[in-house]
């Protein structure tokens, strides 16, 4: 038992070093894709808020990470502008960050089908660590017993940063692609008085395609289809792709998706994360979406998975003058 407490104690403690260099990862970036990149702000077509919540490793004190997302499409202008608001604790509260986004995209017309969305992001983050809550292996005595240390001390405990993104993405109606770069201005986010740690940038590259199964043309003829979408992550040492396929039917959807890079093992730690499953619906505006991932790590025993939440309102959504959009 006390092996098996000392290896988990291990296995927490030692990532969270490079969590400050790490963003928060969803499950459903696609139900909340202002995450993945700016040039998504308004691309409902009309306007959108949406909230999620998300616990990973749920059965030991891993992450919590809650989101509040306001972007809507203004068609005059063909401008989209948005807010984002977050916050994410590491390990019981050990590392924690709030930050606050402000989008903007414009969308150009480059042929009858084809449109080009470049996006901007500013915004600002506040970082806090708590030492007193971190436990290194040399303080765990061989009756359990928690003993002082002095691995690791901070010169300060809370830093403010500014930051900033820039996006492009090509779309039409059944298609989109693009990237995103984002912590462009390369901060110092140590804590220490050691040599300064620098925000290492993030980027993201991203394609989803639609396939119609049918149409829907009257009432009780609902539209179905099926989405098959992918997202690179890339920061720093970490990599990440996801791959989803979802189905829509009207008020339904269902989807399953993988999360990870298979055979990839950054300083010798399995990057393969999970296997997703997805359910949601909607009505009258609002949807309601869980996705529950099932670990395929070596903590898969005693993580508990991780569960993931995402409420949303869309309204306003006329038809757009620059063709439907294909949305979630």
């Amino acid at each position: 038992m006390k092996a098996k407490f000392i290896t988990l104690v291990v296995l927490l403690i030692l990532p969270l070093f490079n969590l400050a260099a790490q963003d928060f990862l969803l499950s459903q970036p696609w139900s909340a894709t202002t995450t993945i990149a700016p040039s998504f702000a308004g691309f409902t077509g009309g306007g959108r808020v949406f909230t999620t919540y998300r616990n990973q490793w749920s059965a030991i004190e891993g992450s919590q990470t809650i989101l509040a997302d306001y972007d809507q499409y203004f068609h005059p202008i063909r401008s989209s502008f948005g807010g984002l608001i977050s916050y994410t604790s590491y390990a019981g509260g050990m590392l924690s960050q709030l930050q606050f986004d402000v989008q903007y995209n414009y969308a150009v017309q480059i042929t009858k089908h084809w449109y080009f969305r470049p996006g901007l992001q500013l915004g600002v983050f506040y970082r806090t660590i708590d030492p007193s809550k971190f436990i290194f292996v040399d303080q765990i005595a061989m009756d359990g017993t928690i003993l002082p240390t002095s691995s690791f001390q901070t010169s300060i405990n809370s830093l403010f940063r500014f930051d900033a993104a820039v996006s492009v993405m090509f779309y039409n109606e059944y298609f989109f692609g693009g990237l995103s770069v984002s912590r462009l201005l390369g901060n110092n986010i140590s804590f220490t008085d050691a040599p300064s740690t620098t925000d290492p940038l993030k980027l993201n590259v991203y394609a989803a395609g639609m396939i119609p199964i049918s149409k829907g043309y009257g009432k009780y003829d609902p539209k179905d289809d099926v989405t098959i979408a992918a997202l690179y992550q890339w920061q720093g040492q970490y990599h990440q792709i996801d791959v989803d396929i979802m189905y829509h039917r009207r008020y339904f959807m269902a989807g399953i998706g993988y999360r990870g890079i298979p055979f990839y093992s950054p300083d010798g730690l399995t990057n393969t994360d999970a296997l997703k499953i997805m359910v949601g619906g909607a009505v009258a505006g609002f949807s309601i979406s869980y996705s529950y991932d099932v670990s395929l790590s070596s903590l898969v025993n005693v993580s508990g998975g991780s569960h993931e939440i995402v409420l949303m309102y869309r309204f306003m959504e006329k038809a757009p003058n620059d063709r439907s959009f294909f949305c979630y």
